[in-house]
């Protein structure tokens, strides 16, 4: 049994105390069986998070291959390699935002008196 810093029994009745009686159902995701084009895909928060983050790496390291290209003289365009310096720049730093969002968003949750 894993502690939960939250009793859950007392969050039941604390939904109850101001009228939510329902019960918090899974969402369930019918798949189209007639066209599997629309089938929906949910990915976590997680996946999203992760493909986010591979981007940036990857962006960073065209940046880095494009400098070395230039360095070494294989580059006839400099604004190519400007473009992809400014893309991965840019990348990393709405990482960075969001990263800072999403420790200011748990320290908020920490904060909350139960």
């Amino acid at each position: 049994m894993s502690s939960s810093p939250v009793n859950l029994t007392t969050l039941k009745n604390m939904r109850s105390a101001y009228g939510k009686n329902t019960e918090i159902k899974p969402l369930n995701i019918e798949k189209n069986k007639e066209d599997p084009k629309k089938n929906k895909v949910v990915s976590s928060f997680e996946d999203s998070l992760q493909k986010g983050l591979q981007k940036v790496n990857d962006l960073q390291i065209k940046a880095e291959n494009s400098m070395e290209a230039m360095v070494t003289g294989d580059v006839d365009d400099i604004s190519e390699v400007a473009a992809a310096v400014s893309e991965a720049d840019l990348s990393l730093r709405f990482a960075i935002q969001v990263r800072d969002k999403l420790l200011d968003a748990y320290n908020q949750l920490i904060r909350i008196s139960v």
